[in-house]
């Protein structure tokens, strides 16, 4: 069993190899989408001293959505490129937040306790409480309050402009985009009015720290 975990712990290439080859069988890479994106990415990257390369890929999914695979790779819906056209600050932001949930090991720690989540023996009881626990960890609220606070500062450092992460958050408040389309998007991260809080302490802790 011990041998196993960590097997999980320590593959993180091959097992985000097997899920990108299965996303993309279900979900077409628009890839001249992915090459106009990827640009954004590597300047938050370049800017915030990040290695190794992460890359990004663009698909076709019925969602307003993004997620990080637990390696190096950023999978963003072409719907969600498309809501942030010409808004480039805000796709920095959008990819900031991923980026930080790869550079936390949030993405990996996810993965990890979804595959235990499927395989284990979960007829357990004693196993089963250990793996929610981990479980509820790996989809925490803290986790999103703080990718959204490392996405802050990798935005700044990288010349965008913070201040975008808010205007996202309102644009998709006032329903700029179809509630069906961004359902998935925010029933998976914290309600917006909590989000709006911690983003605007996060951009005065930011201009706070540019000012000394």
């Amino acid at each position: 069993m011990l041998a196993w975990l960590n097997l999980l712990l320590d593959d993180a290439p091959r097992a985000e190899s097997r899920m990108l080859a299965a996303l993309l069988r279900e979900s077409p890479e628009y890839l001249d989408w992915s090459c106009a994106v990827q640009p954004v990415l590597n300047c938050l990257l370049e800017r915030n001293r990040i290695k190794p390369l992460i890359i990004c890929k663009v698909v076709d999914l019925p969602a307003i959505n993004a997620f990080a695979l637990p390696h190096k790779t950023i999978v963003l819906s072409q719907l969600l490129v498309e809501f942030c056209r010409n808004q480039r600050d805000q796709m920095a932001f959008v990819l900031g937040h991923e980026l930080a949930h790869i550079h936390l090991g949030h993405a990996r720690e996810r993965n990890l306790a979804n595959g235990i989540m499927t395989v284990a023996p979960l007829a357990n009881p004693l196993l089963g409480v250990g793996l929610g626990m981990l479980f509820n960890r790996a989809h925490s609220r803290e986790q999103e309050f703080e990718a959204d606070r490392w996405a802050v500062g990798f935005s700044a450092r990288a010349g965008y402009a913070p201040s975008a992460s808010i205007a996202l958050m309102e644009r998709l408040g006032r329903g700029e985009a179809p509630s069906n389309l961004v359902s998935q998007l925010l029933g998976t991260h914290p309600p917006l009015t909590e989000r709006l809080h911690h983003l605007h302490e996060a951009i005065r802790r930011c201009n706070d720290r540019a000012l000394r």
